[in-house]
């Protein structure tokens, strides 16, 4: 795959994103984004809250990376985009069509619904998402094989650029899902 043309879907993809929060959650009440379908599954403010926790340090990583273009950049130069096993792994393990479920790691696990602020979490979802669309359009400028950013695991195990661009979108497609099952769920309990 090309890298312009990847950069390309994602930004269609983050878009996708954006309007389903706007449409779906944005006129929800927090009662209706702090329900949840069972004591051991999350809320739709859960949901987003995770995406929240595990996206800001991505996307601080990014940032430091593109920070570092200093000059303006006119042409984007074109390359495959190339997946090592680190990015084949964390790919798999967030693919919105995989049906393994992995236990999110402590650092990046919501706090209860009943403590988010539903507002406060959807602002920051949609600033995060923003912010990312915004990185990914000064990021074609970058390497994507060879630039590398930390991940959650340690500064020991990195992932490529291009990678890291793909899980977080598919991270976010993953949980955007299972925040639109909590919702129809919702819809067949009438004191909601």
């Amino acid at each position: 795959m090309q890298k312009l043309d990847t950069a390309r879907d994602l930004q269609h993809r983050l878009s996708i994103v954006l309007e389903t929060v706007q449409q779906e959650f944005a006129s929800l009440t927090d009662e209706q984004l702090r329900w949840k379908p069972a004591p051991d599954r999350w809320s739709i403010v859960e949901c987003l809250q995770h995406l929240n926790l595990a996206e800001r340090f991505y996307i601080r990583n990014i940032q430091h990376k593109v920070d570092k273009l200093g000059l303006l950049q006119t042409n984007p130069t074109d390359q495959n985009v190339e997946s090592d096993w680190i990015g084949k792994a964390m790919l798999f393990a967030v693919d919105p069509q995989v049906k393994i479920k992995l236990p999110a790691p402590g650092m990046i696990r919501p706090r209860p619904a009943a403590e988010l602020v539903p507002a406060d979490v959807i602002g920051q979802f949609l600033d995060l998402q923003t912010l990312l669309r915004s990185l990914l359009d000064k990021a074609v400028y970058l390497d994507w094989n060879q630039e590398k950013v930390m991940t959650l695991f340690g500064n020991w195990l990195k992932i490529r650029l291009g990678d890291a661009f793909r899980m977080l979108i598919a991270h976010t497609e993953r949980h955007m899902k299972q925040a639109m099952r909590v919702k129809a769920e919702m819809g067949t309990f009438a004191s909601l």
